[in-house]
C-alpha cells in the first residue's frame, strides 16, 4: 500500500455525558471507513486543551482524493454515523482536507497512540530540508507517528499542520525539551507564524 497523501479532519462539539457513547459509534464508523472507503488510517479522540476542549476529533487518511469522496458515501449509509449526528448531543464545528507532505518518521508505529499534539502555523514554503533535520528529536523521544500537512480547505487554507502521536505525556515533555535545545528548531520557529497547538487524548 502506498503512503497516504490526503487527510480529512473533522471536529465536533460533544455533550460530556455522551462522550463514551460517541466513542463506541466512532469505533464502528472508522471500521466502516477502512472497509468501504479504503481509509489507510483512522484515529479519533477528544481535545484536552484550548478553546475547543472537550470537542471530538476524527482523523482519516487516504491514498487519493477519491477515498474522501467514498467516505461521504459511508456517512450517508452508516447507522453509526446517523446515530451520532441524530443524537442531538454532537455538532460538527469544522471539517478540513489536508495534503500530507513528504516528511515522517523512519519507522512509524501502527499501535494506537495515547496522545496527539497538533500544531498549526503559516510559512511561505514547506522548509522540508530544515524540518527533516529535526525529525530525530521526535523519534528519539518515543513519537509513534508524524504527519506534516498543508491545509487545503476552510479559512486556514494554505497553513501547515504537524500532527504527532505519542505513547505518553512524558514522551511529549521529553520531545519538547529536546526541541527547545535545538538551534535548528529555534531557527525554524522564528520563521513560522504559529497560531495553534493543542493536545488530543486518543481513544481509538
Amino acid at each position: 500500500m502506498s503512503p497516504p497523501k490526503y487527510m480529512m479532519v473533522t471536529v465536533a462539539s460533544c455533550t460530556p455525558s455522551y462522550l463514551g457513547e460517541a466513542f463506541k459509534h466512532l469505533a464502528t464508523l472508522t471500521a466502516e471507513l477502512k472497509q468501504k472507503a479504503g481509509a489507510a488510517t483512522t484515529r479519533f479522540g477528544v481535545l484536552t486543551t484550548g478553546e475547543q476542549t472537550g470537542h471530538l476529533v476524527l482523523f482519516q487518511t487516504y491514498e487519493e482524493m477519491n477515498g474522501i469522496d467514498a467516505a461521504f458515501g459511508v456517512y450517508q449509509s452508516s447507522a453509526a454515523y446517523k446515530s451520532i449526528t441524530g443524537s442531538g448531543e454532537i455538532a460538527v464545528t469544522f471539517r478540513n482536507i489536508l495534503k500530507i507532505e513528504d516528511l515522517g518518521l523512519k519507522k512509524p508505529s501502527t499501535d494506537v497512540p495515547a496522545y496527539g499534539v497538533v500544531t498549526r502555523w503559516g510559512c511561505a514554503d514547506l522548509k522540508l530540508d530544515a524540518m527533516r533535520k529535526e525529525v530525530h528529536h521526535f523519534e528519539d523521544n518515543g513519537a509513534m507517528i508524524l504527519r506534516y500537512c498543508t491545509i487545503m480547505t476552510g479559512p486556514a487554507a494554505g497553513r501547515r499542520t504537524l500532527t504527532v502521536g505519542y505513547p505518553s505525556m512524558d514522551s511529549i515533555e521529553k520531545t519538547y525539551e529536546a526541541l527547545r535545545g535545538s538551534a535548528g528548531y529555534n531557527a525554524l520557529i522564528q520563521s513560522f507564524d504559529m497560531d495553534w497547538r493543542n493536545i488530543i487524548r486518543i481513544a481509538g
